[in-house]
């Protein structure tokens, strides 16, 4: 994971020479942060690996803070590598078997949606850090999972990212396009669907999960706040204001 960066700007592509120095300059910058062009479009990447997460992060802050890029950029993306190796090059030194009910919910997941909740973390070394029940279900079934890599010593935390749910009666209903991340600590497994309590500016909300990813690196770990609570429920077809199925409501199950 942050093995580098993709800089999005708003641009004329008529104005040539001014593109060609704003890039210069850019490339520049980075540069100082230890941070190259690839040479492949809009990609950047770290010089040194051994402390890329720090590099990475100062490098876009770096980026949003300059004053010449204000108007000019639109995006800065991390880009996180999804094959760093192959499923027998993991060890599993120390590893645990997961609880049976943490097993079977995840399976149960993979049964009904043909898709793993959430992909595995290694270290350089290939140690599994992260991710050890999608580990247990990719051997089992014969698929190839989404494998990152986490530097030995940086910190890892699984995130949720959803949106704002809210319920109404029997179901529970979104209440915005917009997505959100938490970081997710709790005990209890979780998957795409559902509903969790989480902090937000205006006090306790709840959000419905829409993926399940990881974050790596001192820096990039403190900027979310923690899951709240599981509350144990699921919102199984999604409605958004104004959109089909959202004056029917959202079905919900309990567990």
């Amino acid at each position: 994971m942050n093995e580098g960066i993709a800089v999005y700007l708003h641009i004329n592509l008529r104005e040539e020479k001014k593109n060609e120095e704003l890039l210069d300059r850019i490339d520049r910058l980075l540069l100082d942060y230890g941070i190259r062009y690839s040479g492949i479009r809009n990609l950047y990447m770290p010089v040194e690996n051994s402390d890329r997460d720090h590099r990475i992060y100062a490098a876009c802050q770096a980026l949003k803070k300059a004053g010449w890029m204000k108007k000019k950029l639109a995006e800065v993306s991390v880009l996180n590598r999804t094959d760093v190796c192959t499923m027998d090059e993991i060890r599993l030194d120390y590893m645990t078997m997961p609880r049976p009910g943490k097993l079977e919910y995840y399976e149960k997941y993979y049964l009904l949606s043909g898709g793993l909740a959430h992909g595995i973390i290694v270290d350089e070394n290939r140690q599994l850090r992260d991710g050890y029940t999608s580990y247990i279900l990719a051997k089992k079934y014969g698929i190839r999972p989404d494998i990152y890599e986490a530097l030995s010593g940086q910190p890892v935390r699984k995130t949720v990212r959803g949106q704002h749910v809210e319920p109404d009666g029997d179901v529970w209903k979104i209440q915005t396009e917009k997505r959100y991340s938490w970081f997710y600590t709790l005990r209890a497994p979780v998957i795409p669907g559902d509903i969790l309590k989480v902090p937000t500016g205006k006090g306790w909300r709840y959000m419905r999960v829409d993926h399940i990813g990881y974050t790596t690196g001192e820096e990039f770990c403190r900027e979310h706040r923690r899951v709240r609570k599981h509350m144990k429920d699921r919102l199984e077809k999604v409605g958004c204001p104004g959109s089909p199925g959202a004056a029917a409501g959202a079905e919900s199950r309990k567990l």
